[in-house]
Formats: C-alpha cells, structure tokens, sequence
C-alpha cells in the first residue's frame, strides 16, 4: 500500500509538472516573440518618424521679408472721402519665397496702386480698431497675392503674413 500511495503522489507530482510546463512554455515562448516583434517594430519605426521630420521640415515654406515701404519713408494714402490721410511709416511682407520676393520688388508699383484703392475705401474709425487692422492685412495679403500670381495652390509660397506701422491719421483742409 504504502508503494501505491508514493505512486499516486508522483503521478500527482508528474502531472502538476505537466500542467506547469503546458502553461508556462506556451506563455514564456508567446512572451519572447512578442518582444522581438515588439522591438523590431519599434526599430523600423524611428527612421520613419525621421524621415516625416525632414520631410515637414521640407514641405515648411521658407519665410522672407520683402520691404514694401522701408521703415522712415513716411507714404501717404488717402482714405475715404478725401479729408483724411493714413501716414504709414512701413509696410513689410513676409513672403513664402524667393520667387515671391522678386515678385514683389518687380511689381511694386501695381502694389502701390492696389495699396492707394485699399486706402481709398476705408475710413479713419477702420484704421484705429484691431479688427479693422486685420482686415486691411489680410487686403494687403490678398491683393498682393493676386498682383504676384501666389493664388491657389501656390498661395503658401506668396504673401504669409503683413506688417503695417501706421504713424498717423490726419486731416488735410
């Protein structure tokens, strides 16, 4: 009896060891295989956020100033009505690209004509409100675009952004 007992501990014994190792190798081997697929994903990963990177900082337009009124040379425009005139004393655009740049210094004086009607259809109130600021930037960007071609898709190399400094806004008798 006391054989038979020992034998059914050791059958007991074998089998909890079978359990174990259908569990754990299963799980251990599982295990290993995810973190080598783990790893290699995360190797090809890298070169390709390096390379979204560059080409983010590829695809980012290049920002240059083209100087339309050079600060200190007061320009004139006459607003609605003709009793009031806007003395600006700079106007520069930040534009997307050389080409655009060029484009500007080429066209200036379509862009003076453009700037003069702008002018033309505001007011004194207009010119002193930050809203009406915006809006007489986003003129001048707008025109300065159609004027230099930047349209449409092209328009991220054009006219980015306008700085205005207005001096004064005066009356003339």
């Amino acid at each position: 009896m006391p054989e038979e007992v020992e034998q059914q501990q050791a059958k007991k014994k074998g089998g909890l060891m079978d359990l174990i190792k259908m569990i754990v190798i299963p799980l251990v081997v599982s295990l290993v295989v995810s973190l080598v697929v783990f790893f290699m994903l995360g190797s090809n990963k890298q070169p390709n956020q390096a390379q979204q990177e560059e080409a983010t900082v590829a695809a980012a337009p290049v920002q240059i100033k083209a100087i339309v009124i050079a600060q200190g040379k007061y320009q004139t425009f006459m607003l609605k009505g003709g009793r009031d005139v806007a003395v600006v004393d700079s106007l520069t655009l930040l534009v997307g690209s050389e080409t655009c740049r060029a484009a500007v210094a080429e066209k200036s004086d379509e862009i003076m004509d453009a700037l003069a009607t702008i002018f033309l259809s505001k007011e004194r109130f207009d010119l002193v409100t930050p809203a009406g600021l915006d809006l007489l930037k986003k003129q001048i960007r707008e025109a300065v675009n159609q004027i230099t071609g930047f349209t449409g898709e092209k328009e991220k190399l054009g006219v980015l952004n306008v700085y205005i400094y207005i001096k004064a806004i005066s009356s003339v008798q």
